[in-house]
């Protein structure tokens, strides 16, 4: 394998992760994988004995890495600035998917959120690269992320027509010598940081992929994908899609239609976190029954609860 799965893991989804790690267990076959503990590190030997008890006895046959977020902040500090990285998780959370670098051995790896889990048996290789596309659909702050990036890093902003970059959602495929270079070329973690956390603001917001992808432009190592799309991830927005009117499992089915016409299959699926106030439990297992993944249901609390 040329690849290892990596994800952030944060309190408020450990029931997704719990999931995500059932699913692994289920239908990934061995490979690579690296866990990082997001938050802070009192709670962390609490996580570690779930973790042993629950998610270990799953994931015997897989070469599994688990850290806590502090070792990969903890050659620097940010007093020296105004910032939020031990307020709010989310801004850790893409640093660490850029820093995670320094640790995975593969010449790739395949960034996954706690929402994402398996529903079809398959190797890691087997998740393909989106390809990238204009950034129409993005809003004024991720718009403004990228003429920041563009900027930066000496690219021609043209446009979001004539941008072209791969969805900026998980799995996401990185490789780990563009993301070192692109580290250095920020001249290390710490300054790489301070930039982004300085765009995190009324008009702008980080989005490590974008960064990510937008170096690789101005270096033309640009990956140009494989597959128009590669998770069947339920966002808030498809409750607006007809097909969601007749059931979670018809709108997934449509979009499994669409890709076997085209040529390629899903192997990642995902429930958002958005979406907890718009599925009921129920809900939940009917998807999952879809995917015959009823042994999969994770023993913590469900946290999707429909208002009415």
């Amino acid at each position: 394998m040329n690849t290892t799965l990596v994800c952030v893991v944060c309190d408020r989804d450990l029931w997704n992760f719990e999931l995500l790690v059932r699913s692994i267990h289920k239908f990934l076959q061995p490979c690579r994988l690296i866990f990082i503990y997001n938050e802070d590190a009192e709670r962390y030997p609490h996580f570690r004995k779930w973790y042993k008890d629950t998610c270990e006895p799953l994931l015997q046959k897989f070469d599994v890495k688990l850290y806590h977020k502090e070792l990969f902040f903890n050659d620097y500090d940010l007093n020296d600035m105004e910032h939020r990285l031990h307020t709010e998780p989310i801004y850790n959370q893409q640093m660490l998917k850029l820093f995670v670098a320094d640790v995975v051995v593969t010449e790739n790896y395949t960034v996954f959120d706690c929402k994402n889990f398996f529903v079809e048996p398959c190797r890691i290789n087997d998740i393909k690269q989106t390809h990238p596309e204009d950034i129409s659909y993005a809003d004024h702050y991720l718009r403004t992320w990228c003429m920041v990036c563009c900027a930066k890093l000496d690219v021609r902003f043209r446009g979001v027509q004539h941008l072209q970059l791969s969805t900026n959602i998980t799995p996401f495929i990185m490789k780990k010598k563009s993301v070192q270079k692109l580290i250095k070329h920020f001249k290390g973690k710490k300054e790489l940081h301070k930039w982004m956390l300085s765009w995190c603001g009324e008009y702008s917001n980080m989005a490590e992929f974008y960064l990510y992808e937008i170096f690789c432009i101005a270096k033309d190592i640009q990956d140009p994908g494989e597959v128009p799309g590669n998770t069947l991830t339920i966002w808030e927005h498809c409750f607006k899609d007809p097909r969601t009117l007749k059931g979670l499992d018809f709108y997934v089915k449509s979009l499994q239609h669409a890709a076997e016409c085209m040529g390629y299959k899903y192997f990642v699926a995902g429930l958002h976190t958005h979406t907890r106030k718009m599925l009921s439990p129920d809900d939940v297992k009917s998807f999952l029954s879809y995917f015959n993944m009823d042994d999969c249901w994770p023993e913590r609390g469900c946290p999707f609860k429909k208002v009415l």
